[in-house]
């Protein structure tokens, strides 16, 4: 009689027994099939490969910033002891770096005063070219112009290929022009341009040179030189590019 309760007991719950063993069964593959659906979808991939192209484009456009500041420490290195504050502007003692054609006929003559090494140099013989170099261009800055003049060829004659030889010839040609004595700026200037075509003193030596031939008169050379200026990416580019559309 026990036997047979057991047998029906068994026979009874066999339908449950299998509805678990199928419920179990099923749920590895439900845990599986809620794996696939998490995996990231075709256009989020595409954002992933978007991004990284962007970082692409902003690690290139950072190189070229990196070469330009390369290439400006380069400059300043060439006039490490210049310190070049734009003494165009400084010297001519207005707010605009370049006379306009009414301006060119009543630019001043600068006032000079005697200097003692107009006579004679203070430096010893060991100088070096860096020391030579900082006398003239310290008398220039205090607008001892006849005492700069002999400082910057005492310079050139001590070292005339130097670190500093073109920088010698720039300012020299430049306080010939401002002393309008346009014949020796001219000198000084194309003497820059052919012994040194690679110093970073060259684009600004073309533009005074220009202007130089504009105040002699020779308009159509100093149009020709002034362009070739301009066609530059440098500062005396843009200053050569005013400068034209101001006289010509």
């Amino acid at each position: 009689m026990l036997k047979n309760l057991l047998a029906v007991a068994l026979i009874a719950s066999a339908p449950v027994l299998q509805a678990q063993v199928r419920v179990v069964e099923s749920s590895p593959q439900s845990v599986r099939s809620g794996v696939a659906q998490s995996d990231l979808p075709a256009s989020a991939e595409s954002d992933v490969y978007s991004q990284i192209r962007a970082l692409q484009e902003e690690v290139t456009l950072l190189r070229g910033l990196l070469e330009e500041q390369s290439y400006e420490l380069k400059q300043l290195k060439q006039l490490q002891l210049d310190n070049y504050m734009d003494l165009d502007r400084r010297l001519s003692g207005g707010a605009r770096p370049v006379p306009s054609a009414a301006e060119v006929s009543e630019i001043s003559p600068i006032a000079t005063a005697p200097s003692a090494t107009a006579t004679e140099s203070q430096l010893p013989d060991s100088a070096s070219e860096s020391d030579v170099y900082k006398s003239a261009y310290d008398l220039l800055n205090q607008k001892d112009f006849d005492g700069a003049v002999v400082a910057f060829k005492e310079h050139l004659d001590r070292f005339p290929g130097g670190d500093f030889a073109s920088n010698s010839h720039y300012w020299l040609g430049k306080i010939a022009m401002l002393k309008k004595d346009y014949p020796q700026a001219k000198s000084w200037f194309t003497e820059l341009i052919a012994n040194f075509p690679g110093a970073a003193k060259v684009p600004d030596a073309q533009l005074d040179l220009g202007k130089v031939y504009f105040l002699m008169g020779d308009k159509v050379k100093a149009k020709s030189l002034l362009s070739e200026v301009a066609a530059g990416s440098t500062d005396a580019a843009r200053l050569a590019q005013k400068f034209l559309s101001d006289n010509f």
